[in-house]
């Protein structure tokens, strides 16, 4: 059975008559999330932390650091085996992994645990961060 397609609906699949709009908005929305963040300042480099949504707390007290920040921070202070690495396994915490063949990431054991951000405290600029892209439309 042989099909005829119509492509004359196709812009509107496509979106090609409101692109223009849609991406204007979202470099907007953008640039409003951006600006409203660029006052925090990492806690161990002293460089502005230009996507809080991926930073962490720093330990000593709560403030926001770069995520690479960090990891430098515990690969400085942990002394790591032969095949061992320093992972983020969620939750502010951090684990000293064993990889059996370090050419094969998945198989792994959790040598031990860095517990890096308290669980029960929430950061101030995290809610901000919730508060401000919940906002955005």
């Amino acid at each position: 059975m042989d099909r005829k397609h119509s492509y004359t609906n196709r812009n509107k699949w496509y979106g090609k008559n409101n692109s223009h709009k849609n991406s204007n908005q979202n470099k907007n929305e953008e640039s409003q999330v951006k600006s409203h963040f660029s006052s925090h300042i990492c806690e161990y480099c002293n460089q502005p932390i230009e996507e809080l949504s991926s930073a962490i707390a720093a330990k000593e007290n709560g403030n926001p650091a770069h995520f690479d920040c960090v990891l430098a921070k515990i690969n400085a202070s942990e002394k790591l085996a032969e095949n061992e690495k320093i992972t983020y396994i969620g939750q502010g915490r951090f684990a000293v992994v064993y990889f059996e063949n370090p050419h094969d990431l998945r198989h792994f054991t959790i040598r031990r645990v860095i517990e890096w951000e308290n669980r029960e405290t929430t950061y101030e600029w995290r809610s901000e961060i919730a508060n401000v892209y919940s906002q955005v439309k």
